[in-house]
């Protein structure tokens, strides 16, 4: 037993030796590691700048849409004014919807943000996707300005699982030869003519009318045609999400079927909000509800 405790008292006695070893080992570096430190931080890269090699962020996905879109600016809805003018817009219209009272809708652009307000309480704060501002448009259509316009508005109308009536622009981006569909109708030879009856357009042969799908495009002999307004092939459903509210002059709030450009300056004007912050807008937000825009 006395030579069982005598051994262990030698191994503790070498720990403790160790352990002043080694605490003699540090106090001689002194400065030195408090410098290693520093140096191992700063050659560390920042875990908010550094994602796996390969990966993207959903900014540059945006900025690889655009370019492909044949936007020049891939940032052309800054976060803050650019000029004198575009100041002096900012500042007015921030200022009327500070100073605005009772159930309201506020949307910022370079804050890409809108709020939904009753008197004095945020009801809901959302990431909303605002206009592209002006870009070159597709081909045959030159630039074209898809700007979110600053202004007081108001909810005309809302409509739950609305249709998109695209604008002629739409279809410019969607093939190479681009027409509008001719009020003759479409020569088809012995396979018949496109022919619009009422909101339909279809092809007629031998008497017979048959009814182009509404989400069939208008391709024939290498052209796509511009569907007529007013039919129901010219209508696209999903697009504009479950729920929308329209403000007059073709600028809605809605919902999507592409979050992508939700935060983000991928609209053609509208104001694009994720699905659930679309319904909470679409239930709290009568007809008439003041909508300011800065």
């Amino acid at each position: 037993m006395f030579g069982l405790l005598h051994a262990q008292e030698q191994v503790t006695m070498v720990q403790a030796s160790l352990k002043r070893a080694a605490l003699a080992v540090l106090l001689a570096l002194g400065a030195a590691v408090p410098a290693a430190a520093q140096a191992a931080r700063d050659t560390v890269p920042d875990p908010e700048d550094s994602r796996p090699r390969g990966l993207v962020s959903r900014e540059e996905l945006m900025q690889d849409r655009l370019r492909r879109m044949g936007v020049d600016n891939p940032d052309p809805a800054p976060h803050a004014p650019r000029n004198r003018a575009d100041s002096v817009e900012w500042v007015r219209w921030r200022t009327a919807a500070n100073r605005a009272t009772g159930r309201r809708i506020i949307v910022s652009i370079y804050d890409r943000k809108l709020w939904l307000i009753n008197g004095s309480d945020t009801l809901m704060e959302a990431a909303a996707g605002v206009g592209m501002g002006v870009v070159r448009g597709p081909k045959g259509i030159g630039r074209a300005d898809f700007s979110t316009p600053r202004g007081r508005r108001v909810v005309l109308a809302k409509e739950e699982n609305p249709l998109w009536n695209p604008p002629d622009w739409h279809y410019y981006g969607e093939h190479e030869t681009v027409r509008q569909f001719p009020a003759g109708g479409i020569d088809l030879g012995a396979d018949g003519r496109v022919v619009r009856r009422g909101d339909r357009l279809g092809i007629l042969k031998a008497g017979q009318f048959d009814s182009i799908p509404a989400g069939r495009p208008l391709l024939f002999n290498d052209v796509l045609y511009i569907p007529p307004f007013g039919t129901v092939n010219r209508k696209i459903p999903d697009v504009l999400g479950k729920f929308k509210l329209d403000t007059g002059d073709g600028i809605l709030i809605h919902g999507t079927n592409d979050p992508l450009a939700v935060g983000f300056w991928g609209t053609h004007g509208c104001v694009r909000l994720f699905d659930d912050d679309i319904a909470f807008v679409f239930a709290n937000a009568p007809v008439g509800t003041p909508v300011y825009i800065y």
